[in-house]
């Protein structure tokens, strides 16, 4: 699992996590997205989509279940954590 295959597998899925979930924006960030992730590595996904608690849940068990490792999502929006929200833009690939 690299960056690559993260981005291409968010790309294929777009138009489902939009119809089903009404995503906006979807990306990779964190360690897989500057190349440092480990073995032992999460994959940090970012979202831009209304709040949906059980939309968030149902997409991480996804992602999960597809890449057979950890999935952190973090849903963009206007007042986030400064210091998260500054990494994603730093660190943040877009996937469509």
């Amino acid at each position: 699992m690299d960056k690559t295959n993260i981005l291409n597998y968010l790309k294929e899925h777009y138009s489902e996590f939009k119809e089903k979930y009404n995503v906006e924006q979807i990306g990779l960030f964190g360690s897989f997205a500057r190349d440092e992730a480990t073995s032992n590595s999460d994959i940090d996904i970012f979202v831009k989509m209304k709040p949906s608690l059980f939309n968030m849940m149902d997409i991480k068990e996804q992602l999960e279940n597809d890449f057979k490792k950890n999935v952190d999502i973090v849903r963009l929006r206007d007042r986030m954590n400064p210091y998260l929200q500054k990494r994603i833009l730093k660190d943040g690939i877009n996937a469509i």
